[in-house]
This record gives structure tokens, C-alpha cells and sequence, in this order.
């Protein structure tokens, strides 16, 4: 009861509860935008048109935010969201014109791209400010990234619900063009509460926290993909967006096959229904374990179900197996920014928390289109062994995933309370 007080006070703190509110407004229209344009490209080009626009937008917000986030790190957020957001606000407005107004498909094409290319990060720049939102207080730490992940999760719930009863109400065009509005707004809304809090305050070179890497050079180019702890974070991920992007393809293929539609939104959200209830009790849990300990723990929880992908070939079952994999999604990416937060040098951390997102969208990528070939080709069974074997890989990475060894000592990474905590009022 008192851990759930505890909670419920840090949440209810009104910086806290404003940017938790900006975080999800902002995911949940971002996510919007892409499933209304391609409705409204839809209607003059064809779905396959259609499709090759908005997966390159997919596309470039995945491939590129790591280099997005290296741009806040090398010139703090205060001084590169501004400009991207402005950039980002003007392309994606006249990408609602282009549209609108019936422009040949590949402008339409090329103002997504600048889009995507110029696109905020602002996901990692709010992981990357949570520990001077709480003034560097581990348990209210642990608390709002909780929350932030589930509510990031319901983000994914609410954006399809709310791209539908806006395409249900207005022409697509219209759609868009008032998710375009929602976006920029909530964009604005954003940048506000940064210089009201006084977040993004850009890390020194010698106020970082020491890095664990012996080649400056290597860590120039690749980031913090040249940290051994970063790279063990984002193993379980990998496995993770690897097993999404096949379930993503399977799921509409074999309801299809099955003449059985009614099944296909249940069996889509069973992932993310799980993940909202696992993220909610892993919050409130309160569990003293070692962070790379309970990582292990957790990524053990999201294989071992799906391993059981191969014999879920009736649907009731396969929902069972999508739910108890799905409990440990949330917590996972909990652990990860907690881990990115504690053990990744400050000086690169934005970038670090896009690469917890990116590297599961480029793993889905990839299985998306495996899956994709055996199902057209009737190999159901084989699609599910698929899924079955990523979960396998899943659990011998858990089993090897010792981070504690590669684990900065306290005093080593340094400076992330006192570098980045700038005291500000409640």
C-alpha cells in the first residue's frame, strides 16, 4: 500500500503529470498520422502507392532517429528541437497540402521523406529528462518510467481507435489534415514544457560519465553502440521486434485464411493488452533485484511463452500465447531505459534511448518479410517456427546475458544526478 502511495504521488506531482500527459498526446498523434495518410493516398494512387509512402516514412523514423538523437546529445535539446520541430512542422504541413490538393505521389513522397528526416526524437529526449524531472530520486525514477512505458503501450491502443472514428467521420484528406493539426499542436504544447522545466541541459564532454570503451575514435562514429552494455540492452529487443514483425504478418494473414476476420483485432491486441497489465504491476511491484537481473528475468518471461508459438495453430490458443508473452513487453522496455539511464554514458544518451526503440523496428522489419514469404506460400507451420526459433534465441540470450560484468562502478558513471539535475519548483 505504501509503494503504491509513493506512487501515486510522484505521478500526481504537476510537472510530472503535465509531461506524462504531453507524452502521450504526442505519441498518440504521431502514431495517427501514419495510418491517415495512407488512407488518403489511398483513395487517388492505390494502396501500393499508398504503401510505398508510408513505409518509407516508417521507415525513416526508425533508420534515422539514432542520428537524431546523436544531434541532441552533441547540441543538447534546447537548441536542436527547436529547429527540427519547426522543419518537421512545415514538411508534414505541406505533405497535408500536397494531399490535399492531389500533387503527383512522389512529392507527396519527397515532403515525407524531409519529414521523416527532420522529425524530433522527442521519445528519447523525455527518457533522457526524466531523471532531472525527479531530481535524480531512484525510486520515483523507476516509477515515471513505468508509467511512460505503459502509457506509450496504450499509445498504440488508442491511435488506430482514433485514426478509425476520424476516417468513420470525414473524408481521409479532412482526416489528416486534423491529425496534421493534433501535431502540431501537441509539438508546440512540447517544446513549451521544455524551456518552462528547464530540461535538455547539454552534457560536456567532461561532465559525462566515463565510458567503459577504450577506442574515442570507434565511439565517434558508431555512438553508443561501441558500449558492450549497450549492446547487451538491446539484444532482448531485437528478439522481441523480431518476433512483432512476424506476428504483425501472420496474424491478418492466417485470420484471412481461416475465414475467420473477427479474430484479427483481438489477436493484434493481445500483445499490447498484455503489455499494459505487465506494465502496471511491474511499476507497483516492488521488486530490489539487481536491474541486469531482473532484465534476464523478464526477457526469460517474453520467450519462454512464445517458444510455444509452433503448436498455436488454434487461434484461442495463439491469443493465450500473444498474452503471456505480451505481460513482459512494458517491463522489458521499462528495464531498458532504466539501464540506458544508469549505465550509458550521459554525453550519448538520447541516442542510446532511441536505439531501445529502433532496433525493434528494424528486427520486425526483417521477419516481417520472412513470415511474409512462408505465409503466401501456405507454410503456416512453418511461419509459427519461425516465431518459435526467434523466442528460442530469446531464451539463450537471457541465459548468457551477464551485463553486471560490463557494469560501470557507481562511481564511474558520475555525473548523472549532479550534471543533470537543475532544481526546479513543483
Amino acid at each position: 500500500m505504501r509503494e503504491s502511495t509513493t506512487g501515486l504521488a510522484t505521478l500526481t506531482r504537476p510537472r510530472i503529470l503535465h509531461l506524462l500527459t504531453l507524452a502521450l498526446l504526442t505519441r498518440t498523434s504521431i502514431a495517427v498520422l501514419p495510418i491517415t495518410l495512407l488512407v488518403s493516398l489511398a483513395q487517388p494512387y492505390g494502396y501500393g502507392i499508398a504503401a510505398i509512402v508510408n513505409g518509407t516514412y516508417i521507415l525513416l523514423l526508425a533508420f534515422v532517429a539514432p542520428l537524431r538523437g546523436r544531434v541532441l546529445d552533441r547540441f543538447g535539446q534546447r537548441r536542436a528541437l527547436l529547429p527540427m520541430a519547426i522543419s518537421a512542422i512545415t514538411f508534414t504541413i505541406l505533405v497535408a497540402v500536397s494531399v490535399t490538393q492531389r500533387w503527383s505521389w512522389w512529392v507527396s513522397l519527397l515532403l515525407v521523406i524531409a519529414a521523416g528526416l527532420t522529425s524530433p526524437p522527442l521519445n528519447a529526449a523525455l527518457r533522457t529528462s526524466w531523471r532531472t524531472v525527479v531530481n535524480g530520486e531512484e525510486g520515483p525514477l523507476k516509477i515515471v518510467h513505468s508509467a511512460d512505458s505503459v502509457l506509450e503501450e496504450l499509445g498504440f491502443v488508442l491511435a488506430p481507435l482514433l485514426a478509425g472514428l476520424a476516417l468513420v467521420l470525414l473524408a481521409p484528406h479532412h482526416a489528416y489534415q486534423l491529425s496534421v493539426t493534433v501535431y502540431v499542436v501537441v509539438i508546440v504544447n512540447y517544446l513549451i514544457a521544455i524551456w518552462r522545466y528547464n530540461l535538455g541541459q547539454r552534457i560536456q564532454a567532461g561532465e559525462a560519465a566515463q565510458s567503459s570503451v577504450k577506442n574515442g575514435s570507434l565511439r565517434r562514429w558508431v555512438g553508443p553502440l561501441a558500449e558492450p552494455r549497450m549492446l547487451l540492452i538491446m539484444a532482448p529487443l531485437l528478439v522481441m521486434g523480431s518476433v512483432f514483425g512476424g506476428v504483425a504478418i501472420f496474424v491478418p494473414a492466417v485470420t484471412q485464411h481461416l475465414d475467420a476476420r473477427s479474430w484479427m483485432g483481438p489477436l493484434l491486441a493481445m500483445i499490447s493488452i498484455g503489455g499494459v497489465v505487465g506494465g502496471v504491476v511491474y511499476g507497483a511491484a516492488p521488486w530490489k533485484a539487481d536491474l541486469w537481473r531482473k532484465y534476464r528475468i523478464l526477457t526469460l518471461g517474453f520467450a519462454v511463452p512464445a517458444c510455444f508459438f509452433v503448436i498455436a495453430q488454434p487461434l484461442w490458443l495463439l491469443a493465450v500465447v500473444l498474452l503471456c508473452a505480451g505481460l513482459f513487453v512494458t517491463p522489458i522496455f521499462i528495464n531498458a531505459f532504466l539501464l540506458v539511464d544508469r549505465d550509458i554514458p550521459a554525453n550519448c544518451r538520447n541516442e542510446a534511448n532511441t536505439w531501445v526503440a529502433a532496433s525493434t523496428d528494424v528486427a520486425n522489419g526483417v521477419t516481417a518479410m520472412v513470415v511474409g514469404a512462408l505465409v503466401a506460400a501456405n507454410q503456416w507451420t512453418a511461419a509459427l517456427g519461425v516465431l518459435s526459433g526467434c523466442a528460442a534465441v530469446g531464451v539463450i540470450i537471457a541465459l548468457i546475458n551477464h551485463g553486471r560484468q560490463v557494469t560501470a562502478e557507481p562511481e564511474q558513471r558520475g555525473g548523472s544526478v549532479g550534471n543533470l539535475t537543475v532544481p526546479v519548483q513543483n
